[in-house]
Formats: structure tokens, C-alpha cells, sequence
């Protein structure tokens, strides 16, 4: 789908039912687009691979969706351009899901998407990352139960138990840079499944590492998933 709205015009009426678009290519997110669809839940974005200019597509004011939960966005090819994290993009309070595929940004900015209170599942594909290094803080992601990290560049990943405190499901494929996983993930209490490549060989080690390491604490519970992507 693409160009789903009229041109806005002063007269342009409110979509107040609308709760789902998806998928809208090349999605202009205009402060008049916005008062438009006022009770959007979900909006999945593709944009095309020719020329990506982030800031034609206004995504600063996708905080103004009060109501989206769940977001994403999906770039046919990574583009020359880092995707907009430091430049005044906020995501609105409400969201619980967010996918960003094809995207190219700075981990550090990774702190922009931490600090959504209410986020639960998020999912990175094909997404490339100015640096080498992911180093989390406290007090980022305090709901997230879900990660997929998948095809990125990611090679040092710092972080700390408590850094993820309601992880559950920890999904790492094709992350053939990462040396290994950080084996205090293992002492998140409600962390229940690690998921990774069988082809990651250095993350399939890891990944029993922590299981056998837990296992030794009387932990149990922690299952570990060698699958064929």
C-alpha cells in the first residue's frame, strides 16, 4: 500500500477507527497525517531502497501516535543514510513491539529504544550499526521479554543482569561477528530460553556454557535452542 491518505487539506476528516496500517511504503509521517489516524495501534512502514532522505519522511513525529503498541519498519536496503535515532526521533510511550529491518544506526542510540517503559518484544534484522560494541546501562528495557537480534555487525556485547530484568526469550541468529554471549544473561530470573544458530558456532558454545553454568546453581529452567535457520 502506499499513499493511503488524501492530501491533507484543512478540511480533512479524522480516521478515529482506524487501528491498523500495514504495510505502507515510503510512509510521510506529517504532523497532518498524524491528527488523521489519532487511535492507530499498528503501522508497519517499507520504505524503497533508492535514495533514502529520512528527513522527507518527518518520523519525529511518530510520537504523537499516543496509541501505537506495536511499529515497524522495514528498509528493502540498508541505506547510505543512518536511520534518525539521534535526530529528535522519540517513539511514542505506548509502544510494546518494535521490528526495525534493514537499518543503519549507532548502538549508542540503542538508548533512545531502552528507554520505552512499557516495551515488550523487539525485534533487529538485517541491521547494521555504526560501532562494534553494544553497552547497555541500567534502567534501559525494564519490560522487554523478547529479543531477536539477527544479521548485524554486532561483535562485543557488554551488558549486565539487571540491565534486562523481564527478559524471557533471547533469539541471536546469524550473528557471525559476536564473540560470545555474555554469560550473566544467564542470571536474569526470569530469562527461559536462549535461541541460536547452529551455525554460530562460538554462540552455540556460549550458550551451553551458561546453561551448564546455571545448571550448576540448582537453575534448571534455563533451556537452550540450537536451530537451523
Amino acid at each position: 500500500m502506499s499513499d493511503p491518505f488524501p492530501k491533507p487539506s484543512a478540511g480533512t476528516f479524522v480516521l478515529k477507527n482506524l487501528q491498523t496500517l500495514a504495510i505502507v511504503r515510503n510512509f510521510k509521517c506529517t504532523k497532518e497525517i498524524v491528527q488523521m489516524i489519532p487511535n492507530l495501534k499498528k503501522l508497519g512502514i517499507l520504505y524503497g531502497r533508492y535514495g533514502i532522505k529520512w528527513r522527507e519522511y518527518h518520523l519525529h513525529n511518530l510520537v504523537d501516535l499516543h496509541q501505537l503498541e506495536n511499529l515497524k519498519i522495514w528498509v528493502e536496503d540498508i541505506s547510505k543514510e543512518p536511520f534518525p535515532l539521534w535526530e529528535k526521533l522519540a517513539f511514542p510511550v505506548m509502544l510494546r513491539k518494535l521490528t526495525l529491518s534493514g537499518c543503519l544506526f549507532r548502538w549508542e542510540d540503542m538508548t533512545t529504544v531502552g528507554s520505552l517503559q512499557n516495551l515488550e518484544v523487539m525485534k533487529l534484522t538485517s541491521c547494521f550499526f555504526e560501532g562494534c560494541k553494544w553497552e547497555t546501562t541500567e534502567g534501559e528495557f525494564p519490560r522487554l521479554k523478547f529479543l531477536k537480534i539477527r544479521w548485524t555487525n554486532l561483535q562485543h556485547w557488554v551488558t549486565d543482569s539487571s540491565h534486562f530484568p523481564s527478559l524471557e526469550h533471547l533469539q541471536l541468529f546469524s550473528c557471525l561477528r559476536l564473540d560470545e554471549i555474555p554469560d550473566v544473561l544467564g542470571e536474569i530470573p526470569t530469562l527461559q530460553i536462549i535461541e541460536v544458530n547452529r551455525s554460530d558456532r562460538s554462540l552455540v558454545k556460549s550458550a551451553k556454557q551458561i546453561k551448564e553454568e546455571q545448571e550448576s546453581f540448582g537453575n534448571d529452567s534455563l533451556e537452550v535452542r540450537i536451530v537451523r535457520e
